[in-house]
């Protein structure tokens, strides 16, 4: 069984001829929407025929987006807020997901509030990722400074174990699968649930998002109809995905994952898959301006204007 099929996205044939897309991934488990398309009836009824290009890391697939390389792609905000700074031709059409960046803590009853984080080291999986930065833009709204109140430690899985055990940090912001190994370690609790618009990007702005389906922008402006199907099919493979994650489902499942498979679905069940293009501008215009806030933008930014260039409403234009 494929990824498609244990995610119920299932095979079609479709009379009407599809129209070639290239979608890029690097390996995420939350780009289960992505691994599954090549086969899924929810792309193929949108006419698409997609597939598939592999990236080592986030900034070589936002070079793709960028170049026409690929089309599309499910990418997370605090991974992409520097690209679109930059003026990089993509285009955000819509949230997709919560869930996978996480805000850990070892003890919650220790940090009652953000203040109990000044002289705490904060343990990352990678130094300025997307949890680290999105952390830090909260911190800074929180009137707690990232950078000289708290000390920032990038552990390895084992390490970090080791260290929570140890109790020489107090918390971690780190993205899946370290945090949802962690998790169903019991060494951490949520600090921050993401599906409540806590640990999200644009938290002010309910249920709020990581990741977003970006689209290359050529793609927005002169495939238009192109543009809204992959937005249709998106939305569509994600809702999906959020109704019919099994984890029991994983015995037999194959997919590009670098994860566990069993532990790749219960990760998935975990997320809250709200897929939408409403208030995505908004998400992105509070995400912009706390990362100035923060030191992760330019102080010459614009927030506002940020976000209106970014975003794109493809099904409504």
């Amino acid at each position: 069984m494929d990824v498609a099929a244990a995610l119920d996205l299932s095979f079609a044939t479709v009379a009407h001829p599809r129209t070639g897309v290239r979608l890029g991934w690097v390996g995420n488990p939350c780009e289960a929407a992505t691994f599954a398309a090549p086969g899924s009836a929810i792309f193929h009824g949108n006419q698409l025929d997609a597939r598939l290009v592999p990236f080592r890391t986030e900034d070589a697939l936002i070079a793709a987006l960028d170049s026409g390389t690929v089309d599309a792609a499910s990418m997370n905000l605090p991974a992409l807020l520097k690209a679109l700074e930059r003026g990089s031709n993509v285009r955000v059409v819509a949230g997709l997901h919560a869930g996978c960046l996480r805000l850990l803590a070892r003890d919650t009853l220790v940090l009652n509030t953000f203040g109990d984080f000044r002289g705490k080291i904060i343990a990352t999986d990678r130094l300025h990722g997307p949890s680290m930065s999105l952390l830090a833009a909260i911190l800074r709204r929180q009137g707690v400074d990232p950078q000289r109140d708290v000390a920032w430690k990038v552990y390895s899985a084992p390490a970090l174990e080791s260290a929570l055990d140890a109790k020489l940090v107090a918390c971690v912001a780190t993205s899946d699968p370290l945090g949802y190994v962690l998790l169903t370690d019991h060494k951490v609790e949520p600090y921050l649930d993401s599906a409540e618009g806590g640990f999200s990007c644009g938290a002010d702005v309910a249920p709020g998002h990581h990741c977003f389906l970006v689209l290359h922008g050529g793609v927005v402006d002169t495939r238009h109809s192109i543009a809204a199907s992959l937005t249709r099919a998106y939305l569509g493979a994600t809702a999906s995905i959020g109704r019919n994650v099994r984890p029991a489902a994983l015995a037999e499942a194959r997919g590009p994952f670098a994860a566990d498979l069993s532990e790749t679905l219960g990760m998935l069940s975990s997320y809250d898959w709200n897929a939408s293009t409403d208030l995505v501008v908004e998400e992105l215009e509070i995400t912009a301006r706390d990362f100035r806030r923060a030191g992760l933008l330019q102080r010459t930014t614009d927030p506002e204007e940020l976000a209106e260039r970014a975003f794109a409403d493809v099904l409504h234009a």
